[in-house]
């Protein structure tokens, strides 16, 4: 496998142009051609060109009422869509549920509540609270309510698993308790309610925000909460007819390995020692490790979780080959939440790719880092404009 410079077409440079205007954004309501002009270096001609298609795509709006400070000529201030109406990310983690208002400039605010779905009362009185909170704050509500759940989402929503045990039926029930939170927040919202992968989110996020902006094809890989990875082609996230595709922890790389609850054998899933790779790591270290010392630990160099990393990498590849091989994407996006873990899990990766893949296949393939330290709040927002669009 190769490393290479990319080189940018028309569409990936219109990209890069509009995300530079968008960064003009932050910090400011609204701005006139002028202002933006001023903040970017480009010509009024480009910015008036790329705010038209930016209008004409939902992302950026007129304001209201807005007049031209130029004698003669009409010249509008715009502001983003979604400092008007930004949206809301409902992140469902292990014991608790983190609530984020974002826009296209990131995460805005964000609370954490020690309740999951499970708990009805509790969790939608939290969810709704956070909701009015952020009207008082002085928005205007928000235009969407995305739910990011760590579990394949079907159209009809969470997956039923073919098999049954103790395991199955706790799952099964946590599955149940998101679907039923997700109907009731729809019924008592007028704002759509989405329930998606977080993956898929964390994909779509990195390929119009982040490190796979501009590519025609892009996989992301989350890796440290919990293994998985979603697919955007031209800017557009690809979930597949039932909306579970990118599912790579339930391909096949050991056809003798065991069952797995998918109704699978010898899925990726089945091969790795657990979900969280820090709580993997507390583990075989036989203590509580936060974030912060794994990542000390790998950064000195530790051999214990260099081989975590490295043997997590190499497996990873093995369930990605028949992917990369078949869609030779334009680059692969590794988890932003790595930290130090990059490294050894990237060269595991790369190596692994180059044993299972056709090396004309690879050729143009980049691994690179993720951008994004939220890349499933960007998503969320990314899901809104492309909904709008």
């Amino acid at each position: 496998m190769t490393t290479r410079t990319h080189t940018r077409g028309p569409r990936s440079s219109a990209a890069l142009l509009e995300s530079a205007v968008l960064a003009c954004f932050d910090g400011a309501r609204s701005l006139h051609r002028a202002e933006i002009a001023e903040r970017t270096g480009l010509s009024r001609t480009v910015v008036t060109s790329l705010l038209k298609e930016l209008v004409g795509r939902g992302t950026v709006s007129v304001a209201p009422g807005s007049r031209d400070r130029s004698p003669g000529r009409p010249a509008f201030t715009y502001q983003l869509s979604s400092v008007v109406a930004p949206v809301a990310l409902v992140r469902l983690g292990p014991g608790s549920t983190s609530l984020v208002l974002a826009d296209a400039a990131g995460p805005r605010s964000a609370d954490r509540i020690p309740v999951l779905p499970t708990s009805p009362g509790p969790w939608d009185g939290a969810v709704l609270d956070f909701l009015q909170r952020a009207r008082r704050g002085g928005s205007p509500g928000v235009r969407q309510v995305v739910i990011a759940a760590p579990f394949p989402v079907t159209e009809d929503g969470p997956p039923v698993l073919p098999c049954d045990g103790p395991l199955a039926r706790s799952l099964a029930a946590h599955f149940d308790a998101v679907a039923s939170a997700h109907e009731r927040l729809s019924r008592r919202l007028s704002e759509p309610v989405t329930l998606i992968n977080d993956a898929q989110l964390a994909a779509l996020g990195e390929a119009v925000f982040g490190a796979a902006a501009g590519t025609r094809a892009s996989v992301h890989l989350s890796v440290r909460h919990g293994i998985g990875s979603g697919l955007v082609f031209n800017g557009r996230l690809f979930s597949g007819p039932g909306g579970t595709a990118g599912e790579i922890a339930h391909v096949q790389i050991d056809a003798d390995g065991p069952d797995c609850l998918c109704g699978g054998r010898g899925c990726l899933a089945t091969q790795l020692a657990g979900k969280d790779a820090d709580l993997v790591l507390s583990e075989l270290y036989g203590r509580a490790l936060a974030g912060r010392e794994v990542d000390e630990l790998v950064a000195a160099g530790d051999p214990v979780a260099l081989r975590f990393y490295q043997d997590t990498g190499h497996k990873a590849a093995r369930a990605l080959s028949g992917l990369v091989t078949v869609l030779t994407p334009d680059a692969i996006v590794i988890d932003a939440q790595l930290g130090p873990a990059h490294v050894p899990f990237t060269m595991s990766l790369a190596k692994g790719l180059g044993e299972h893949c056709p090396p004309g296949q690879i050729q143009h393939l980049r691994l690179v880092r993720g951008r994004l330290a939220d890349a499933q709040a960007f998503g969320a927002v990314a899901l809104q404009l492309d909904a709008g669009s």
